[in-house]
């Protein structure tokens, strides 16, 4: 899946909250989110810092991370995109929402 995907599908359940969904529950509560991306996080790091890093669960760790970080995002109004135009500021390259492409100059 991609992260946009997932955007999206997370941008719907702020909208149209399911009755019972983790994710609107999440989305609608930024303080029980943020102890969420720290609980992960932080079990993301453990995993890094074993002798012998197992790989299947530093992925699903980290796959953890990215969903509470962008269910916090969404939930903030913090589009993906803005962080994608960060990351790419940070690199000195053309930020995603001006490339030539959506400018229709390419």
């Amino acid at each position: 899946m991609e992260l946009a995907d997932l955007e999206a599908v997370l941008r719907d359940r702020k909208a149209n909250p399911p009755a019972g969904s983790y994710s609107a529950t999440l989305l609608a509560d930024p303080e029980r989110a943020s102890r969420k991306i720290i609980e992960e996080a932080y079990e993301l790091c453990l995993e890094l810092t074993r002798p012998e890093v197992d790989a299947d669960r530093a992925a699903s760790e980290a796959a953890d991370v990215l969903f509470h970080v962008l269910a916090g995002l969404v939930g903030a109004g913090v589009p993906l995109a803005d962080v994608t135009d960060e990351l790419d500021a940070r690199r000195g390259a053309t930020p995603r929402a001006e490339t030539q492409e959506e400018r229709g100059d390419g």
